[in-house]
């Protein structure tokens, strides 16, 4: 569960920099206007989707090949770090099959928020400050009964609320989570047929998934039509509250096109419902209440339904022997959420081998209808949360990634990647959440043999 935190901002991204694959694609045949094999060879068809197939116009079986990645993220402020281990095995079965094996492990430690607590300045000269409540989100319930309520001059032009500050765990936690799944694909002419597989389990949060896609290439070979399914099952047992165990339930639908438009450019499209039931809190998440000093265990619906559109646009600048992909994500839920994303990446080589890409990422989101800092009394609607990651706000982010062909069957890279969000780079109007601001860092190296 805190590791999903930890890793929000990545989250965002649908195909973060320092996991990107770069796997050359096979010809797609004399008889069609195939693109230029470097822009093949640079180009990602990846639209990431948990449990789902990357789309590819390659109709063989994956050369057989392992890759080993570590990843460490750190956000800013002594707050949470997580340190990843991943491995990727792909083995060929004759002409018609391949077999993929995935595990990661990640451990995460440090401290997060839990809720916003608002200052009160007056006109006078007084500043009242709501007390912190002692609560331990990882170790603790959060308080049902925190006292008699503040003694505070009511709100109105004298008195005001000046600022607020998040509160973090008391102490930090530390967990781990491992995941491991396999996925088999069937080849049959112009068809693509995979079958997935998984789990993932962490002390409070366990996982399991399935997923179904195919993919059809016609037009000669110069178009390529993805449809997919994936279906999560999700149990959740807090460790603040050992009495509670809550399920989850995730679907997601992707419709994908991939339309090569000349030798040197083609075009992605992908739309993809996700719809998920259950319990969609954070167990470890609150609200102060300004009326009864309290810090309440968040709400949110049991349901939600969200829309995504990922445009592509790739193309090899043949002056330059690089390829330039250019994307745009639109997103949209039922909680009112709706997200912006653009992002540019130019995957230049250097020669001898060695080859550098650098990115840059604009993402914006507008607030949940129930987001709210903190809340004078408990609203009618029974839904709540002060949690950051559904307020209003903007984020940059700046990524390298140096790759080295040290052979033909050895590769090696090495990439960094800064975060930086701001709730005054959004786009659209929302409360302010400056006092939410925060940056992060990841850095990555990876290996990949072909034997």
């Amino acid at each position: 569960m805190a590791l999903a935190e930890a890793a929000v901002a990545v989250i965002e991204h649908s195909e973060p920099l320092l996991e990107a694959r770069l796997d050359p694609e096979e010809p797609i045949g004399p008889q069609a206007p195939f693109p230029h094999p470097t822009l093949a060879a640079l180009t990602s068809a990846a639209f990431a989707l948990p449990g789902l197939a990357t789309p590819t116009q390659a109709a063989t079986p994956e050369p057989r090949q392992w890759d080993l990645g570590y990843f460490h993220y750190q956000e800013h402020g002594e707050r949470m770090r997580v340190e990843s281990l991943k491995q990727r095995l792909v083995l060929p079965l004759g002409d018609d099959w391949d077999l993929t094996f995935n595990g990661v492990r990640d451990t995460i430690s440090g401290a997060s928020p839990i809720y916003d607590l608002p200052e009160i300045r007056c006109q006078d000269g007084r500043v009242i400050t709501p007390p912190v409540l002692s609560v331990s989100g990882a170790s603790g319930p959060l308080p049902t009964n925190a006292g008699a309520p503040p003694e505070r001059p009511p709100l109105n032009g004298d008195c005001r609320i000046g600022s607020v500050r998040q509160v973090l765990l008391e102490d930090t936690f530390q967990d781990t989570r491992t995941l491991g799944d396999l996925r088999l694909n069937h080849y049959r002419g112009d068809l693509v047929l995979g079958l997935g597989a998984g789990v993932s389990n962490e002390k409070d949060y366990d996982s399991a998934f399935i997923s179904l896609d195919l993919r059809k290439t016609f037009n000669d070979g110069l178009s390529t039509l993805t449809a997919g399914y994936s279906l999560a099952s999700d149990t959740l047992s807090p460790l603040n509250q050992p009495d509670l165990t809550e399920d989850k339930t995730a679907h997601q639908f992707l419709l994908g096109l991939t339309q090569v438009l000349s030798r040197h450019e083609l075009i992605q499209l992908n739309l993809t419902l996700s719809d998920d039931l259950g319990y969609l809190s954070d167990p470890y998440k609150g609200i102060y209440v300004l009326a009864t000093n309290q810090a309440v265990a968040e709400r949110r619906p049991d349901r939600r339904q969200q829309w995504n559109l990922l445009a592509r646009y790739v193309r090899y600048v043949p002056s330059f022997r690089a390829a330039l992909h250019l994307d745009y994500r639109y997103s949209t839920s039922d909680w009112g959420i709706e997200a912006h994303t653009l992002e540019a990446s130019w995957i230049q080589p250097l020669g001898a081998g060695w080859s550098l890409t650098p990115r840059i990422r604009y993402y914006s989101q507008s607030e949940a209808e129930f987001y709210r800092p903190y809340l004078e009394t408990l609203p009618d609607s029974g839904d709540y949360s002060s949690d950051y990651r559904l307020a209003g706000f903007g984020a940059w982010s700046w990524g390298l990634k140096l790759a080295q062909a040290l052979t033909d069957e050895i590769q090696f890279e090495l990439g960094a990647e800064w975060y930086d969000r701001q709730s005054r780079y959004a786009l659209q109007g929302h409360s302010d959440s400056a006092f939410s601001d925060y940056g992060f860092a990841i850095y990555g190296l990876s290996l990949r043999w072909r034997f």
